[in-house]
C-alpha cells in the first residue's frame, strides 16, 4: 500500500512541475511569414528517415530546442515542418523520403525592419 501511494504522489508532483513549463502558445510563437509557403502543424506523412534528417540538420545549425510539428509526403520531395527555441520559429525541410539531401528553409516572419 505504501509503494502505491508513493507512486501517485510521484507522478502528481510531476503533473505539476510539467504545468511550470514555459512552451510558446498561439500569441507567443512566432508566425510564419505571409510569402512563405504554407506552413503545416499536425499532418504527419513523411518517413522516419525524413523527418529523423531534417531535424538533425536544424538541430546543427540553431540552438533552443528542435519540435516537429508536422510533415508531409510526397514522392518529389517530402516536406517537415519544425519549430526551434523559446519563440517556436518556424522552419520547413524539403527531403526525400529516405533522409538524403535535406534542405532548411526558415519561413518566420520577423516583422517590420
Amino acid at each position: 500500500m505504501a509503494h502505491i501511494v508513493k507512486t501517485f504522489a510521484g507522478v502528481a508532483a510531476l503533473v505539476a512541475l510539467a504545468g511550470c513549463l514555459e512552451t510558446p502558445t498561439g500569441g507567443d510563437m512566432m508566425q510564419p511569414a505571409p510569402d512563405a509557403p504554407p506552413f503545416i502543424e499536425g499532418n504527419y506523412g513523411a518517413s522516419d528517415a525524413a523527418v529523423a534528417a531534417c531535424r538533425s540538420l536544424l538541430a546543427s545549425q540553431t540552438a533552443g530546442g528542435v519540435t516537429v510539428v508536422g510533415s508531409e509526403f510526397s514522392e518529389a520531395n517530402s516536406a517537415v515542418y519544425m519549430r526551434v527555441g523559446e519563440n517556436g520559429a518556424p522552419w520547413r525541410c524539403l527531403v526525400s523520403d529516405d533522409g538524403s539531401n535535406p534542405s532548411l528553409m526558415f519561413v518566420g516572419s520577423e516583422g517590420a525592419l
